[in-house]
This record gives structure tokens, C-alpha cells and sequence, in this order.
């Protein structure tokens, strides 16, 4: 991976390491920073970087004393040799796909609730139905799912919130109901028996706070209504569900996450109408509609994830 081929009235040749060091030295304008993490040393990125001036005829940072700063040519040209390595890393990942008889790659970044239903598993199901397709999947926070898809790192976001970009394109994936999650052994729903809401929260400590909008106003409603002994606060919901598995506590879950342990009896659905729950939507949204983006989409949509 030497050359990009891109060559001047002169016959001169763009290499890749020029454009590489360029890119990573605007990115910290600072040249000793540039090779640190390129693991060259500073008088090759300098050197890069006029190779590179010399090639375009312009100069792309002014220096100052020992700090350096684009210049508005620098600073167009960025934005050109980040899309120029976007596209040299596209070509080489075609070829190494083609090599494996597959014809096109997807990554799917989504949060980590979404791991806690049966989406994995209908993607799974959809990329055996399409041996030519190789997904990939990306579990991260939920501040990061639309800078991935944005940044061309995911082709398509699962998110607990909106899109931004009105320009993409998005589908409302599922609205689940919260459901009041107890340990197996704190009620009996088979008999019926009568439910002491005020003890219940006075008892179990209620892991809150692992959904990023809901907990606000759920927690002002409990609050009015009964007196909450002892909240943790958990970020992860399949740590929730461990905790309530082994007797430590309740919360209240998305429905679409306690599927499985519905099932398997696991865990104490109890009802709860005190006062209107909030729902938990799940977003899909994607830059690009391609036949195979939409065929994935398709088969998502059509789903029960309840």
C-alpha cells in the first residue's frame, strides 16, 4: 500500500504516506504528535508533509514557533484527503472481500439493550440467508451510534434516540412497554396474591438509570407516590437483569429485553398501573438506501421483538 495513483501534469506521483502523515498532522497540528502515532519520526512527517506541498503547490500549514496551524488551502485539503483515504481503504476492502466470494460488507453499530433482544439473532438468520453479505456488528454507547454512522464506520445506527440528520433516512424499530421486574421469589403471579406496592419498594432496592431518557420523569412519579428505601443507579441493562436474577433487587425493563426470561420463568412480570408508564423506542437509521440496506430493513421490521 505505497502509491495512490493520482499523478500531476509532471508525472509526479501522490504517495500514500504523504497523504497519511498530512491527515494525521491536521488532526493534531503538531508534528511530534503526527509521528508518535504513526511510529515514524518527526523529520519524516516533516519531510512527508513538503513532498506533499511541493506535489499540490500549496502550502498546506503555517508554522509558528513550534506550533503549526492549517492553512485555508490545508484546510480544504483535508477534508479532500480524508475522503481521497476513505476511498483508497474502500477499494482494498472490495478486493479482499471479493477474494472470500463475498460481494459487499455491512456494519451495524448498535447499543448494548439492543444485544439483550432477539436482534442478533434475526440478523444472524438474515446474513445465512445471504452468503454473499458479511455483517458486522458494533455494540457502543448510544453517543456514539450516529457519529459512527455519520464518520461511514456503520451503515447502518440502532439507537434509543432520533437521528439528528433529517437528510438520513429512519424507521421507528420498536416502542416497547416498561414492565415492572421483580425476583422470582417476591410474588406469586400464578396465585394471585395481593401486592403491597409501598412495601415492595421499601423492601427490593431499584436499580434505575440504565436508559438514558426514562428515568427523569419515572423516578419523579415514584417518588410522589411512594417511598423509594434505596435506588442504584446501573447503566447496563443485562447487569439489571443478573441483579434481579439473584434476588438483589427490581427495576423497571423494556419488554422486548425480558423476552427470553418471560419464557423461561426467570422473573416476576407484576402489574403496575399506578400511573402511565413511558415506552422505550428503538430507532433505525441509515445514510444510504441500498437493495441490500433495505432488504435488512425489510426482514427488521417485520419482526415481534415483544
Amino acid at each position: 500500500m505505497s502509491l495512490i495513483k493520482n499523478i500531476n501534469h509532471r508525472g509526479e506521483v501522490l504517495e500514500y504516506k504523504w497523504v497519511q502523515s498530512f491527515i494525521v498532522a491536521a488532526q493534531t497540528c503538531n508534528f511530534r504528535t503526527a509521528a508518535e502515532q504513526l511510529h515514524l519520526s518527526q523529520p519524516s512527517i516533516t519531510v512527508h508533509i513538503q513532498q506533499l506541498e511541493g506535489f499540490l503547490h500549496v502550502q498546506l500549514f503555517k508554522r509558528e514557533k513550534n506550533r503549526v496551524q492549517l492553512t485555508d488551502a490545508g484546510k480544504l485539503f483535508q477534508l479532500e484527503a480524508q475522503h481521497m483515504m476513505s476511498q483508497w481503504e474502500q477499494s482494498i476492502e472490495r478486493i479482499r472481500l471479493a477474494s472470500k466470494g463475498i460481494q459487499e460488507k455491512m456494519i451495524i453499530a448498535m447499543t448494548p439493550l439492543m444485544v439483550e433482544t432477539i436482534l442478533p439473532h434475526v440478523i444472524y438468520q438474515f446474513s445465512n440467508d445471504n452468503p454473499t453479505l458479511e455483517i458486522s456488528i458494533l455494540v457502543e454507547d448510544l453517543i456514539k451510534i450516529e457519529d459512527l454512522v455519520n464518520q461511514d464506520k456503520a451503515h447502518i445506527g440502532i439507537s434509543l434516540l432520533p437521528t439528528r440528520y433529517r437528510q438520513w433516512y429512519q424507521e421507528l424499530l420498536i416502542d416497547s412497554p416498561l414492565e415492572l421486574v421483580i425476583p422470582l421469589d417476591a410474588y406469586d403471579d400464578e396465585t394471585g396474591t395481593y401486592i403491597d406496592y409501598e412495601e415492595l419498594f421499601q423492601t427490593y432496592t431499584l436499580f434505575t438509570h440504565h436508559h438514558p431518557t426514562i428515568w427523569g420523569e419515572l423516578l419523579r412519579k415514584l417518588r410522589e407516590k411512594y417511598v423509594l428505601t434505596k435506588q442504584v443507579s446501573i447503566s447496563q441493562s443485562y447487569v439489571v437483569k443478573r441483579f434481579i436474577k439473584d434476588g438483589l433487587g427490581m427495576s423497571f425493563l423494556p419488554r422486548m429485553i425480558v423476552r427470553k426470561e418471560r419464557m423461561e420463568g426467570r422473573f416476576n412480570i407484576v402489574p403496575f398501573e399506578a400511573f402511565p408508564f413511558p415506552s422505550v423506542p428503538v430507532y433505525l437509521f441509515y445514510k444510504e438506501s441500498t437493495q441490500v440496506t433495505q432488504g435488512l430493513v425489510d426482514v427488521l421490521q417485520t419482526r415481534n421483538y415483544l
